[in-house]
């Protein structure tokens, strides 16, 4: 199945501080493409915590597009296809935060968390972060780069679940439990959408 991972860095504390994002289309755990944008946050302001953990400085953000420039890109990137991320309600929170602080719509995209299904597939691992996760299974990953956060985050969805379709991946997480939501609110609908080419007119 494809499926699009997403991960924001953040500037300071605040859910409106986005200052990188990452995405990695993914199918049967193999990259079919990738986004990566600095971006210059509402606010000028960088923790030095934020900073010592991801890296990047005002200065490199400065001439960077704003989330709004780069909305029309990311939404295109994405199109039907299901949004993961690892810890969904901080990236999901981000994305809805400068969504909502841009005047923008919020899309009904349907996303899903591997925090909670690594929890739900292997409840006895002692650690279900995504650096834990890499070196468990052996991926390459330089943590807290927005881009490599997603390419690992869709590797880490694959090896808990390798369907080949979206149907079987929606039965095989309803047996544990966990439904797809909808970022406008909501949960998605059991079945996938059906793609265009696929609509008889």
């Amino acid at each position: 199945m494809r499926y699009v991972a997403i991960d924001f860095e953040t500037a300071n504390n605040e859910p409106t501080s986005a200052c990188s994002v990452g995405l990695a289309k993914m199918q049967d755990g193999k990259v079919l493409d990738s986004y990566y944008s600095l971006i210059n946050p509402p606010s000028g302001y960088f923790s030095p915590m934020n900073i010592s953990i991801h890296g990047i400085r005002p200065e490199q953000v400065q001439s960077a597009p704003t989330f709004e420039q780069i909305w029309p890109d990311l939404l295109l990137f994405i199109g039907d296809d299901l949004l993961i991320a690892h810890n969904a309600p901080f990236d999901i929170g981000i994305l809805r935060a400068m969504l909502n602080h841009y005047n923008l719509p919020i899309p009904g995209l349907r996303y899903t968390c591997t925090v909670r299904i690594s929890r739900k597939v292997w409840p006895h691992f002692p650690s279900h972060k995504l650096t834990e996760l890499s070196q468990r299974f052996g991926f390459e990953y330089q943590a807290h780069h927005a881009l490599e956060d997603a390419v690992n985050c869709g590797l880490v969805f694959h090896q808990a679940c390798p369907c080949p379709t979206e149907r079987e991946a929606i039965e095989f997480f309803m047996e544990k439990g966990i439904r797809f939501q909808r970022i406008s609110g909501g949960l998605a609908p059991l079945e996938p959408p059906v793609p265009q080419g696929d609509l008889l007119l």
